[in-house]
């Protein structure tokens, strides 16, 4: 095993779209006007192929959007990593609103979504809209193999420092 059959090896397409159904949180990337990346922690929805998250009009990633209609994601879940990087949209109004109370429920309680959620909703008046375009991925099955290889009789709990 050699540094391409590690670093080259893909998680399965839909091990990632059952992972995104997860009430689980993701980063996304927007451009900076300079050219840097910004990034920020997100909650958010997936559905028909697409990603949701909801903020305020205000906030960078929702100005980065809607100045320059780019963004990505990335999500970890056991035992891989995901990305995608696509056009993004700006999601006003009635829409907006339908989409953030769905992407609550996804998290919250039904006593907290209306509650809670309703109160976040006060703030967060737009939705974001991210169509992927081109997707990578990484699964860490090789790596773990050369570990176990290296190690067979430690288990695999021992291999880290608590933290």
């Amino acid at each position: 095993m050699d540094a391409s059959d590690i670093y080259q090896a893909k998680a399965a397409p839909e091990t990632i779209r059952r992972h995104l159904e997860k009430p689980i949180t993701a980063v996304v990337g927007t451009l900076n006007a300079d050219g840097s990346i910004h990034l920020a922690f997100v909650l958010f929805l997936w559905r028909d192929e697409r990603f949701y998250f909801e903020t305020a009009s205000s906030t960078r990633k929702a100005r980065n959007i809607a100045a320059r209609g780019t963004a990505s994601f990335a999500i970890e879940g056991k035992g891989f990593m995901a990305m995608a990087e696509g056009h993004g949209r700006v999601i006003e109004g009635d829409e907006a609103h339908e989409l953030n109370r769905t992407l609550r429920r996804k998290y919250l309680t039904e006593a907290a979504a209306s509650t809670v959620g309703e109160a976040w909703g006060t703030v967060d008046d737009i939705a974001v809209e991210i169509t992927p375009e081109t997707w990578r991925s990484w699964s860490n099955e090789p790596f773990t193999q050369l570990g176990i290889d290296a190690a067979p009789d430690l288990p695999r709990n021992e291999w880290w420092n608590p933290g």
